[in-house]
């Protein structure tokens, strides 16, 4: 089992959620031309960014903190099979994929 180190800079505030999946609530929608999946969590609504195995979480987390960090509303969903990226729908910025 690996140990998930935060770099000292990371403050609570630039770090991504991370929440177990089954306290999201996913949706389909059609945006840019094709169907997406989306989810709700709290009032807030996001789109799929990325997905990783489970064997790629720091790469999840990085993903998450490099968009936070360019001031994307990001939220990770956990579960024993994968992690997934997603960001918010309500200021839609390009996402680096």
């Amino acid at each position: 089992m690996s140990v998930l180190t935060i770099p000292s800079t990371t403050t609570l505030e630039s770090a991504p959620r991370m929440i177990p999946e089954q306290q999201i609530t996913l949706f389909k929608f059609y945006m840019d031309q094709s169907m997406q999946d989306g989810v709700t969590y709290g009032k807030e609504l996001y789109r799929l960014a990325k997905q990783f195995v489970v064997s790629d979480r720091l790469e999840a987390y990085r993903y998450g903190c490099e968009l936070l960090g360019q001031g994307v509303p990001t939220l990770i969903s956990v579960s024993k099979q994968r992690y997934i990226v997603w960001t918010g729908l309500r200021r839609p910025l390009a996402v680096p994929q």
